[in-house]
């Protein structure tokens, strides 16, 4: 059975992205209203795509705590199923 979780944690979220092989970055063509652009995790098969741009991991967390995210994502079943949320 999948179970989801939510946190905050830096070093949580590094170390699950890259144990996927996933790297931190941003989506080049989506903008939003203050022109910020949405975080992503970056998984090998979608290195190529025009979209998504590589960025450090500071640089990412510098994002991610401005907006004030949380990473919500499955802890038993890998899946690329992840999404960014509001702390609240």
């Amino acid at each position: 059975m999948a179970t989801n979780a939510t946190t905050t944690e830096h070093t949580t979220i590094r170390q699950w992205a890259e144990k996927h092989n996933g790297v931190p970055g941003v989506i080049e063509e989506a903008t939003t209203a203050n022109d910020s652009r949405p975080l992503a995790i970056i998984w090998p098969e979608n290195r190529s795509d025009a979209n998504l741009r590589e960025i450090s991991w500071n640089t990412f967390f510098d994002h991610f705590e401005l907006r004030q995210l949380a990473l919500s994502y499955n802890t038993t079943d890998f899946k690329k199923d992840y999404e960014f949320v509001t702390r609240g």
